[in-house]
């Protein structure tokens, strides 16, 4: 009997091997061939199912937000008070483990090649709006349920922990001696305390 493929799973293992190679040498590093070694497979098989390279990368990019969101949804449905699933939720976005900086270095790369690439540049653009979006819906949650004071405007205060996290991902990985893991916690906290208090 013949061996049937599984597309998606060929896909994904094509996409994460992608990640893998970005993670270690940036966008200049994804060759087709080194994409094939890293994932096990031959040159061929990744063109099948990419025949363009830039093909290739969007998904990864577009496979990146996706984990990026399903494990937030995952950490968000742990349930809890707002103010502490916002809190573990925002902690999955700094590099705080080995998987997070490979996972923010990957995305910085794509952030940085989506300015002169409008397919990029449209999904850093949803992620950023459905990031800023369920941080408003979590906000305005929290102060229907009276945990944050009446006068807090969700839309503001998502786009204030949106680019206060961003940046301390930013600057994290970049200079982890100068914004340790310690103090970027208690930077959320702060403001967290803050939007909260």
């Amino acid at each position: 009997m013949p061996r049937v493929a599984d597309h998606a799973q060929r896909r994904r293992q094509v996409v994460e091997a992608t990640m893998r190679v970005i993670a270690a040498r940036g966008m200049e590093g994804p060759t087709v061939a080194e994409v094939a070694a890293e994932a096990g497979v031959s040159v061929g098989l990744v063109r099948r199912y990419f025949p363009a390279k830039d093909e290739m990368l969007l998904l990864t990019f577009e496979f990146l937000g996706a984990r990026l969101v399903e494990r937030l949804q995952n950490v968000w449905e742990a349930g809890g008070p707002v103010k502490d699933r916002l809190r573990r939720c925002l902690l999955e976005l700094l590099p705080l483990d080995d998987e997070r900086i490979a996972e923010i270095r990957i995305y910085q790369v794509y952030c940085g090649r989506a300015v002169g690439n409008p397919a990029l540049r449209r999904v850093q653009a949803a992620l950023y709006s459905t990031a800023r979006a369920d941080l408003a819906a979590a906000i305005a949650q929290a102060r229907a349920e009276g945990e944050i004071p009446a006068g807090r405007d969700p839309g503001e205060e998502a786009a204030a922990l949106w680019a206060l996290v961003d940046g301390l991902a930013l600057h994290g990985c970049a200079d982890p001696g100068g914004l340790p893991p310690a103090m970027a916690e208690r930077l959320i906290d702060r403001q967290l305390d803050r939007l909260f208090g």
